[in-house]
């Protein structure tokens, strides 16, 4: 498939997207008391997070409760920048989705940090 878009430009977006999924592992993680345990919580963040963040369906199509369900998740602010690769989009399409992805990975990060402190002090 070829890249129609910038390559730096997927990249970044590509390690924000990452840098959020390793803080909701880093949650995850604080949260449960053994494997099995983050396992069961990761998979009832995973399930929504495809169905609701528009990679399975349209989220234009979906009603609005599930369109709702969708916004707090990280991977419906990464489908925008996704469309760099598909259809070489430029940046001034998606850098709405890019600065919430951003910000949501900073929260995330900071709000793990603040459990990961609290579990071991």
């Amino acid at each position: 498939m070829p890249i129609n878009g910038s390559v730096f430009a997927m990249m970044f977006s590509t390690l924000v997207y990452v840098f959020a999924l390793l803080s909701l592992g880093l949650l995850v993680g604080t949260k449960a008391e053994n494997q099995t345990q983050a396992l069961q919580i990761s998979m009832t963040y995973m399930l929504p997070s495809v169905f609701f963040s528009g990679f399975v369906f349209p989220r234009e199509t979906m009603p609005w409760i599930f369109y709702a369900l969708g916004m707090p998740l990280p991977a419906t602010y990464f489908m925008s920048p996704c469309a760099i690769h598909l259809r070489g989009a430029i940046f001034f399409e998606y850098w709405p989705h890019l600065i919430i992805l951003i910000i949501m990975s900073i929260l995330l990060f900071s709000f793990c940090a603040l459990r990961f402190r609290k579990k071991i002090g």
